[in-house]
């Protein structure tokens, strides 16, 4: 039997993200996925966008604690063996990603409890794309993510064990992968693009965050020396500037 993939969208006044991403979906090659969307308490047209929709998608709009508390609640509502989070406005790379992933876990892998795919990290004022491979737990985790969240799957059962944890309010991903990887969890990697990622928003308007949130975690879950929490810290600072350089429009395709 072909294995059940829960997508969970979390969504907040962004009706047309939200209509974007369900597109995404059911232009997928594979059928046997549900889709499970968590609204925070939308006030521009997410509500009636939702009580409209038929077939597999179950969602629920309640007040909640930040986009990790929903997407807990997401998860107490699957019923997919695996799990993959793509919220408002994410897509996948193409038609055949939850195909790929699902003859991949059922086939090659059945005991993975991660798989970690490529994304294609996309730069909209600039225009530009990047290809970023899924990396090697043990080359990338002291330092953050082995891959895009958006790239991610999970095992089900293990997020019921272990949740996001909410004092984590914007690396609660890193949070997540770090825990379950320190208690045992076996990982499996696809080097191609799952999905596609905008660079920008939430994370790098918050960068104080962005930098003590994962030195906590490596420090409280992964228990590194403080000379690699340090490394990391000029590592993040080193990408966060090359993202905000591809970023700007100076870089955009001058072909033409």
């Amino acid at each position: 039997m072909s294995i059940r993939i829960s997508v969970i969208t979390v969504v907040l006044n962004d009706v047309d993200g939200l209509k974007k991403t369900r597109e995404s979906l059911i232009g997928q090659n594979y059928e046997n996925f549900e889709w499970i969307v968590c609204d925070g308490g939308s006030s521009d047209g997410v509500m009636p966008y939702l009580q409209g929709l038929t077939g597999n998608v179950k969602w629920v709009s309640e007040v909640d604690d930040g986009i990790y508390d929903a997407m807990n609640r997401g998860v107490s509502m699957c019923a997919g063996e695996y799990v993959v989070f793509m919220n408002a406005g994410d897509i996948f790379f193409d038609s055949n990603a939850l195909a790929q992933v699902a003859n991949l876990l059922s086939v090659d892998k059945p005991e993975a409890d991660i798989l970690f795919g490529g994304a294609m990290l996309s730069f909209p004022e600039s225009g530009r794309s990047v290809y970023r491979a899924p990396r090697k737990v043990e080359r990338s985790l002291w330092h953050g993510l082995p891959a895009n969240h958006q790239a991610t799957f999970y095992r089900k059962v293990l997020l019921d064990k272990t949740p996001y944890d909410l004092q984590y309010r914007l690396c609660g991903d890193y949070y997540l992968a770090a825990a379950l990887i320190r208690s045992g969890a076996h990982e499996l990697y696809l080097d191609e693009p799952l999905a596609i990622f905008e660079v920008g928003g939430q994370s790098y308007s918050q960068r104080r965050q962005l930098f003590l949130e994962p030195y906590r975690i490596q420090r409280d879950i992964l228990h590194q020396p403080i000379h690699y929490r340090l490394a990391s810290m000029a590592k993040r600072f080193i990408s966060t500037v090359g993202f905000v350089i591809l970023s700007q429009p100076f870089f955009k395709n001058r072909s033409k």
